[in-house]
């Protein structure tokens, strides 16, 4: 069996004397540390295309887990068949 990686991240935001601020993200899944510097409007782009993916993959496995999540009790017809 695979065992999940245990990693740490951390986001901070990092103030040049120009005025112009940078997001960090360092994160270390093993050995090896990785750090991502970004634009505010790189980091909420990223941000964004994450929350989008959480959501589709907890869409995706809510279906898997309750096909019959939207079927009335007692009742085998589809709902939109019933709808008019």
């Amino acid at each position: 069996m695979v065992q999940p990686l245990q990693s740490k991240v951390e986001v901070t935001v990092i103030a040049n004397v120009d005025g112009l601020d940078r997001i960090a993200m360092r994160t270390s899944a093993s050995e090896e540390e990785v750090l991502l510097s970004m634009t505010p409007s790189q980091a909420r782009l990223l941000a964004t295309e994450l929350i989008a993916a959480v959501n589709r993959a907890e869409v995706k496995a809510n279906l898997k887990t309750g096909t019959n999540l939207w079927r009335r009790p007692g009742k085998s017809d589809p709902r939109l068949a019933t709808a008019g």
